[in-house]
């Protein structure tokens, strides 16, 4: 009996160690695979960690030989890179910025107005700043690096050259359009004294062709006035001189100047007064006028004979707000973006009047602008346009 029971004890201890050694056999079968895969992946990662690091130092290469100055600032304001051009656009080409600081820059010289701009929470877009005596175009875009926290890209351009060009270009035509002016000037007046019969009396064709010359030689002078406007905006000589301005009275002197035209094309116009007395705003008088009168004259110009116009002066606790309304031909949906871009006109605007400099709405925006008010328009083609622009009180 004892034998039998030693004999059942030999037989279950065997298939014990036996399933023991089986299972032990297939987790080291596993954990070999495992291994393998373990191996693979971390070879695979070290293969992706090279070409991440090739394309890095591609990357850094292209940048440090950019021929436009870039900055690159982590979250914490700290210059992480910065070009070799970007070192000479500051004027700090022999020191290393790597890892400074934004607030130490100011402590070079010149580099203290710039400073804000690189620092700003908001994208910077084509800025254009001087720095010790040089024009630099920059740019700074924010960049987001961790949770809440962003870095920025700076670009910075010299611009220099383009300028200098860009002043002499303007030089020559503000001194080619003033004897162009002074010339258009002195057959004015000539052609005045004819027509008076200071040389003697003229018959009825001699008389015809001097007012066909004197009204050709006046079309010129709003063209000629318009190039001149639009160079002294360039040039940064657009000179405004503001008063206390009574805008309502502005208007309505505009409708009584354009009374005329209005009735020779039967216009239909409505004028929607505001129910209480606007207060007066400082404004340049004279270049407010010529705003009212170029969106009159489009408006007029390209509203078909017994058309409709409304006028409408509105204002809030800030600003106050002209526009302008007509049933005219509208503007195309895919040139509506370049309507006040300098010498753009429509198409459909051309085939009507092809004697358009295509600059009086690029000095209109100007000058709204320039006096912290903003201007636009609604448009479509075959149905009208309405125009307007604010000003702050």
């Amino acid at each position: 009996m004892l034998e039998a029971i030693y004999q059942f004890l030999a037989v279950f201890s065997l298939l014990v160690a036996y399933f023991l050694v089986y299972h032990y056999q297939r987790k080291i079968r596993a954990l070999k695979k495992e291994k393998a895969e373990i191996f693979r992946l971390l070879e695979k990662d070290e293969k992706k960690l090279e070409n991440f690091g090739v394309e890095k130092n591609k990357f850094y290469k292209i940048i440090l030989n950019f021929n436009e100055g870039i900055l690159i600032l982590g979250s914490k304001n700290n210059i992480s890179m910065a070009n070799s051009y970007a070192r000479e656009i500051l004027g700090v080409k022999s020191r290393d910025l790597n890892g400074m600081h934004l607030s130490e820059l100011e402590l070079f010289e010149g580099l203290k107005t710039i400073i804000p701009y690189f620092s700003s929470r908001r994208d910077v877009t084509k800025k254009e700043v001087r720095l010790r005596g040089l024009f630099i175009e920059l740019s700074v875009t924010r960049l987001p690096l961790e949770e809440n926290n962003n870095g920025s890209l700076i670009v910075m351009r010299d611009i220099t050259k383009e300028k200098t060009f860009e002043r002499e270009k303007n030089e020559f035509l503000l001194s080619t359009i003033h004897r162009l002016k002074t010339s258009m000037s002195s057959v004015k007046w000539l052609v005045k004294m004819f027509l008076s019969g200071d040389f003697g009396k003229l018959d009825k064709g001699q008389e015809a062709v001097m007012k066909k010359l004197y009204e050709r030689n006046e079309s010129v002078f709003p063209l000629i006035s318009d190039l001149l406007n639009a160079t002294k905006i360039e040039e940064g000589a657009y000179i405004y001189k503001k008063t206390s301005v009574d805008i309502q009275e502005l208007v309505q002197s505009s409708v009584a100047y354009f009374k005329d035209k209005i009735k020779s094309k039967k216009i239909k116009l409505e004028f929607k007064k505001p129910a209480h007395k606007l207060p007066k705003i400082m404004a340049d008088k004279e270049k407010i006028e010529s705003v009212v009168q170029n969106l009159f004259d489009n408006a007029l110009k390209y509203t078909p004979a017994k058309g409709k116009m409304s006028i409408s002066l509105e204002s809030s606790e800030k600003e106050i707000e002209f526009s302008i309304a007509d049933s005219g031909i509208g503007i195309p949906e895919y040139e509506q973006s370049k309507i006040f871009s300098k010498f753009f006109r429509a198409k459909n605007a051309n085939k009507i009047d092809t004697d358009g400099s295509g600059l009086g709405l690029f000095i209109a925006k100007k000058i709204i602008e320039d006096h912290k008010g903003s201007i636009g328009f609604e448009s479509k083609e075959g149905e009208g346009s309405r125009f307007y622009f604010t000003l702050p009180l």
